[in-house]
């Protein structure tokens, strides 16, 4: 009797020390998991809902009314269809009789305030093109005691786009109106409160980064940050309240975009050295664009100078030469195309050519974006934009992992299979279960835990 209950208490012994140190694993492991997703909880962009929203659907009637303001969207058959429309990037010349939309304004308790009538768009048939008309209450602007009313109606296409405007009561009661411009998907703008200072933001990004230099599915677009104020439209992106988030969009588009191999880096590229240039650092941002450029000749996207000359000196015949419709060098045109568009100005983009001269004695760093990667100093040549475009050097080829990557790479593998190796080390009768858990609900950490138990617990063959 004593020599059969020794091995049973061993056996005890030994799960009583399996549950205690899984409990300490788990003690570990599963606050961590917690503290991540709280954290990552926090970094998330909350959009802030309406006061009050409607779509127009299928009808051709919808109405919304809040804080003494009444709005009405109507689609409805007119011989006047040749009228000026608030969304004039739409087709404004469609045979009559046409289908066109209106919006309606109302403040009935104000005396001082009539009634106005928009025509937007013509609207609801295949010529058109435009559809998806809804509208919004939102309070913008922060400053009135009103409700703004915020229209977007989808354009169609490939890649494309929503028209939106935003309609308010002026102090003299007159409705004014502004155009927001056109935005890729079919929902009108995010409204956001960035700061959490109770203050709604517009959060758009700037549409002609698109195609620039990459195709659309390459392009970066930056982020714009506005402040809506008694009908004008305030860019606020470089706020420093906003450059965290900035910061944080930054680094997480350049982890995905490492994620995908660097995917046409131009494209990428031009949205980096914009948003370095928001956040007060473009010489960095600009070095690290020297570092990962690919050759204008090898994306098959660029700009020429014919592209990036003002339209007024493109009007009246003077049409563009030969010459000037070659495509630039990447940095050339990226640094012609950032100071047309203000991110830089001409003594920002001087500076940095200038300091570029000694790239090949004293290599730059790149910025800090948050990842451990190390991208290979820029050559001298590389430094100063060529006059014509040349095969990359292998200075400006998208750089390859470090060593360190493939070292941690090799590690998470190693104790990913943990629980397998375990399992076979112990000859456990349901080694492939323990396997097949561990392979396909490992990642969930809750089944690479699952899988540990098993490989800890199930009873062994014999020898």
């Amino acid at each position: 009797m004593p020599d059969t209950a020794v091995p049973g208490s061993r056996r005890t012994g030994k799960r009583r020390q399996t549950i205690i140190k899984m409990k300490t694993l788990i003690g570990v492991v599963l606050p961590a998991v917690i503290a991540a997703s709280t954290a990552a909880h926090s970094a998330t962009l909350h959009r802030l809902e309406p006061i009050a929203r409607v779509e127009m659907g299928d009808s051709t009637h919808a109405a919304l009314s809040a804080s003494g303001i009444v709005a009405m969207l109507d689609v409805r058959r007119t011989t006047r269809c040749n009228v000026p429309v608030v969304w004039a990037d739409a087709d404004t010349s469609p045979a009559s009789p046409c289908s066109m939309a209106f919006l309606t304004l109302r403040q009935p308790e104000n005396a001082r305030s009539r009634p106005a009538s928009f025509p937007l768009t013509p609207y609801g048939t295949e010529d058109d093109g435009m559809a998806q008309l809804r509208m919004s209450f939102r309070h913008l602007d922060a400053t009135s005691p009103r409700p703004q009313v915020m229209v977007s109606a989808y354009t169609g296409g490939a890649h494309c786009c929503s028209l939106t405007s935003i309609f308010d009561l002026s102090p003299d009661g007159r409705w004014q109106h502004l155009e927001l411009g056109s935005t890729d998907g079919d929902g009108e703008p995010d409204v956001v409160d960035i700061a959490g200072n109770g203050q709604q933001e517009i959060l758009t990004s700037d549409q002609s980064f698109l195609y620039a230099f990459a195709s659309h599915a390459g392009s970066e677009a930056p982020v714009v940050i506005s402040r809506y104020h008694d009908g004008v439209l305030e860019n606020v992106t470089r706020d420093p309240a906003y450059r965290g988030y900035l910061a944080k969009d930054l680094s997480d588009r350049r982890h995905s975009w490492i994620r995908s191999g660097r995917f046409e880096p131009n494209g990428f590229l031009a949205y980096e050295v914009a948003t370095m240039a928001n956040l007060g650092r473009f010489p960095e941002g600009w070095r690290d664009m020297l570092a990962h450029a690919q050759s204008t000749k090898e994306s098959g996207f660029g700009l020429s100078a014919c592209d990036l000359k003002p339209p007024a000196e493109k009007q009246n015949g003077h049409e563009c030469s030969v010459k000037e419709k070659e495509l630039l060098p990447f940095p050339q045109a990226l640094s012609i195309f950032l100071m047309r568009s203000g991110y830089v100005t001409p003594e920002q983009v001087a500076a940095v050519t200038a300091s570029h001269e000694q790239a090949s004695i004293t290599p730059p760093t790149p910025p800090v974006l948050g990842t451990s990667e190390n991208p290979k100093p820029p050559s001298s040549a590389a430094a100063q934009p060529p006059e014509t475009d040349h095969s990359p050097s292998a200075s400006i080829l998208p750089a390859k992992p470090s060593a360190l990557f493939t070292v941690l790479g090799g590690l998470g593998l190693v104790l990913y299979l943990v629980p397998v190796v375990i399992a076979y080390r112990r000859n456990t009768i349901h080694q492939r279960r323990t396997a097949m858990v561990t392979v396909l609900l490992g990642w969930t950490v809750i089944g690479w835990i699952a899988a540990l138990i098993m490989a800890l617990n199930e009873p062994t063959r014999r020898r």
